[in-house]
């Protein structure tokens, strides 16, 4: 018995440094560099050994889709159950290194239509948890639901978030750190406004 759990840690243990390096591949030289061999070279392993454990690239992309996806809900979740839900949210999704990686897999998506319905499915529900909450609480900021309707707040945060990420990854002159900069004093004074109406 002691024996196959050995090597369930073990698989775990490799196809989470395959994973890492996957994901350090995309971040530091775009999705289009990986392969099976950079991969492995990555993770020191022979290039077959990548496709033991994900057949295609595709498989590979999905998987780290998948592990991010489960992350990114998750933080999602507690981010809109918090104190602040603006601010939590605008922390989450202007974070450089989970929105860079974002924005290269709804690239690479673009490309690998197993990919784009993965990535369709977690923009769905992390959009639906988004509408949901605000669906709830923009009273509470003094927002009028049919003049700012949850879905236009929705895609009005995420969107900035992917631009100014995109940009300062890269290196585009947009002045990205000032618009992430005026969304975070206009989140701080919606965050204030609520708690005063709260108190």
């Amino acid at each position: 018995m002691a024996e196959p759990r050995r090597r369930r840690a073990a698989t775990a243990e490799k196809l989470t440094r395959l994973l890492d390096a996957t994901e350090e591949i995309i971040l530091r030289q775009g999705y289009a560099a990986v392969s099976s061999r950079a991969v492995a070279a990555r993770v020191a392993i022979n290039a077959p050994l990548v496709h033991y454990y994900f057949p295609t690239i595709d498989d590979l992309f999905v998987a780290v889709l998948k592990r991010r996806a489960e992350q990114t809900l998750e933080r999602m979740a507690a981010a809109l159950a918090s104190a602040q839900p603006l601010r939590g949210w605008w922390e989450l999704v202007s974070d450089p290194r989970g929105t860079a990686l974002t924005v290269e897999l709804i690239a690479a998506a673009n490309h690998r239509p197993a990919l784009r319905g993965e990535v369709g499915k977690v923009a769905y529900e992390v959009r639906r948890m988004q509408v949901e909450t605000l669906s709830s609480i923009l009273g509470e900021y003094g927002l009028d639901a049919d003049e700012f309707p949850p879905v236009l707040i929705a895609a009005t945060m995420q969107g900035l978030a992917f631009a100014v990420v995109a940009d300062s990854v890269a290196g585009y002159d947009t002045a990205p750190e000032e618009a992430a900069a005026a969304m975070s004093r206009l989140v701080a004074r919606l965050e204030e406004r609520r708690a005063s109406r709260r108190a």
